[in-house]
């Protein structure tokens, strides 16, 4: 897995097949798909692998749901940040459903029914979180090969100095506010304002709703 994960992280998983990753592990492609019995069952399996390996093994207090919730969430994250391509694998109508990933989510839904969900809702409330994780995650993909190697970072500066120039920059203060700051360090930034505000929105729903209280709440950390 170490040789398809690699791959994947430096040339995007669109670049990742049976046959390439034989080449690169010098086997012969039939000794590969003796292990592995297809593309599909390929991505599932490094999915596996990095989830697995990235994930957290201590939690913080159960006394405290949120800090749980954005420990996870940010876990989520992290695991996006550092391998790209995992957004393309999790983020389906047909996810891979081995045991890292359903451990994942199982442990996102069991803080949430000790919030005081009960499990259906717990669920719905998962896959709120996960979808705004992987929303933002958009933002950090890996772009196709054939895609001008426009990376997030290229683009967010190639468009700042177009605005400028036509002068639409100077025009909208929160624009030229949003621009004046380093991109990669923004998508952190926007990904712990959002968590804030979807930790707090759900927990307070789940009070509003007539759930058990939960501390933590507030707003801020």
């Amino acid at each position: 897995m170490a040789v398809a994960i690699e791959l994947a992280d430096s040339l995007g998983i669109e670049s990742v097949s049976m046959r390439l990753l034989a080449d690169r592990a010098g086997l012969p492609a039939h000794l590969l798909y003796r292990h592995v019995r297809n593309r599909s069952d390929l991505l599932s399996r490094m999915a596996e692998h990095v989830i697995d390996a990235h994930r957290s093994r201590t939690i913080p207090s159960q006394d405290d749901p949120r800090a749980q919730l954005a420990h996870l969430a940010q876990d989520e994250w992290a695991m996006y940040r550092r391998h790209p391509w995992l957004l393309t694998v999790l983020a389906s109508d047909r996810p891979p459903t081995g045991p890292a990933v359903l451990a994942m989510v199982d442990r996102v839904v069991s803080v949430l029914t000790e919030a005081g969900f009960d499990p259906a809702e717990a669920y719905r409330a998962y896959l709120v979180l996960s979808g705004y994780i992987q929303g933002m995650a958009l933002l950090i993909r890996r772009p196709p090969a054939d895609n001008d190697h426009c990376t997030w970072r290229t683009w967010h500066s190639a468009t700042r100095l177009r605005l400028e120039r036509t002068g639409r920059l100077q025009q909208r203060p929160w624009l030229t506010a949003a621009s004046q700051t380093d991109p990669d360090e923004d998508l952190d930034t926007w990904f712990e304002f959002g968590l804030r505000r979807m930790l707090d929105g759900l927990l307070r729903v789940r009070c509003r709703d007539g759930g058990n209280q939960v501390d933590g709440v507030a707003p801020g950390w």
